[in-house]
């Protein structure tokens, strides 16, 4: 992941995304963590991409908190202190973002390109939040 091709907005959430796992005492930021630090973007383009797709953008953040919530936590001795990994599916959806701002000739690696690395590359609990709100690339990419 190659910080200096984000931009500002997204370097916000993937640090957002780290201090959520922190604050949940989660071993490394998973997908369901930057989806809620974008989700929680102060007049964030996500959520109002989401609602132009008519998806219920409140239930939706519930369910990705819950899924926040049901990672397991880590007491102390489980990592470094103040030190927080990112999964490999974090790691994989966002080199799919990366290649997703090529594709489309982006300089930059926009909140949309992260989270359509998302949507390519789902882990479980983001795979099912979508199947749920019946959110698919195409229509994400429509809007």
């Amino acid at each position: 992941m190659n910080v200096q091709k984000f931009t500002q907005k997204s370097i916000e959430a993937v640090q957002d995304a780290q201090s959520i796992a922190a604050r949940n005492s989660n071993q490394a930021v998973d997908q369901q963590h930057l989806m809620l630090a974008l989700l929680n973007q102060e007049n964030g383009l996500i959520p109002q991409l989401l609602v132009k797709m008519n998806v219920n953008c409140d239930g939706f953040t519930s369910a990705v908190k819950n899924a926040v919530n049901a990672i397991p936590k880590v007491s102390v001795g489980g990592r470094e202190q103040g030190s927080v990994y990112i999964s490999s599916e974090l790691d994989k959806s966002l080199a799919e973002a990366e290649t997703e701002a090529q594709r489309m000739k982006d300089e930059f690696v926009s909140v949309e390109h992260i989270v359509m690395g998302i949507l390519d590359y789902p882990n479980n609990p983001m795979k099912e939040i979508f199947k749920t709100f019946n959110i698919k690339k195409s229509d994400f990419l429509a809007v």
